[in-house]
This record gives C-alpha cells, structure tokens and sequence, in this order.
C-alpha cells in the first residue's frame, strides 16, 4: 500500500465479506475515520479501486476507475500509517489518551491482533453500544484469515466495523 500522497490521496484496503477492494480515496477535507463514521451518508467513494477474493489476494478479478462501497457492508479497512485510521480529533490531542492495550478480535472470516488506543479507564460494553463510533481504530494491527491462515495483511491501522465484531478480547496488561 502507498502512503498518504502529497495531493491528499490516500491508499486502502477495504475488506467486505468475501473480497479485498484496494483504491484511493480522498482524503484532503477529511480523514478517513471521519468519513467512515459520518451518518449522514452510506457510502464511500474511491477511486484506481481493484477487486481481489480474500482466498486469493494476489488475483485482480476486476479494476474500476470509480467505485462506491455500502459503508455497513464493510468489515474493516487496512491503512498503511497509524495516523490513517484516526479521526482529526484523536491524531490533534489527547483525547483518547495514550494508553495502549493488545486486543484480539474476531469479524467474519477474520481474525485482527493490533492496539486499541484508549484513557486509562476501560470498558469494552460502553465502546461497543455507547460510543457513537462506527468504525473503531486498532493501531498496529495484523490481519489474518480464519478459514486460510497463510492469507495475512499487515498495516499501520485498522478500522473495524463494530456492528461485524464477534469477539472483542483485551490482553492482559503487563
């Protein structure tokens, strides 16, 4: 995956229930997170965007110049730096904290493993149904098919769609 380019231009991978669409989205006005957990619309636009099944990420069954994802339909999106999947008001202050704990999680078809940024105070019940978040930010995270365990993708943050999460397990603290 490329980096932020200097013209705003962002490279993603989202992942939906059965393939990988990679492409650019427009990221000047507003950050990724921020668009994702906007209610005010459905879906995501992107742009240079290819298709690959999750079984077989190497194969580009489709190459689109504009395409237009269903942002519920989405389990969760890959971006290459940490700052990527944050919201403009988290990567502008402290307001989650620095505090980092180990998590694991379970969507469909995938298992994560990365860092949930939070204050010092946890608790995953207000997280998931309280906070008006769609999308949750892990920091670090690894990704890793269930049913295809060599199938793997790495990135500086992932942003997952708690509405897709099964399992939400912190580590212990050391």
């Amino acid at each position: 995956m490329e980096e932020v380019l200097q013209t705003g231009w962002l490279a993603a991978d989202f992942f939906l229930h059965s393939y990988r669409i990679s492409g650019r989205i427009d990221v000047r006005r507003r950050s990724l997170a921020d668009m994702l957990n906007d209610r005010t619309t459905g879906f995501i636009q992107l742009e240079d965007a290819y298709v690959s099944p999750i079984d077989r990420p190497g194969e580009i069954i489709g190459i689109y110049s504009a395409s237009s994802l269903t942002k519920a339909n989405v389990t969760l999106v890959l971006v290459p730096r940490r700052d990527d999947a944050l919201s403009r008001k988290q990567t502008y202050g402290s307001y989650y904290g620095t505090h980092l704990r180990q998590i694991f999680l379970t969507v469909p078809s995938f298992e994560i493993v990365g860092y949930l940024r939070l204050s010092a105070r946890v608790d995953l019940r207000r997280l998931l149904s309280v906070e008006t978040e769609e999308f949750i930010p892990i920091l670090d995270g690894r990704v890793r098919a269930s049913i295809w365990p060599d199938v793997a993708f790495t990135g500086g943050g992932v942003l997952v769609n708690k509405h897709h999460i099964g399992a939400f397990c912190l580590a212990e603290e050391a």
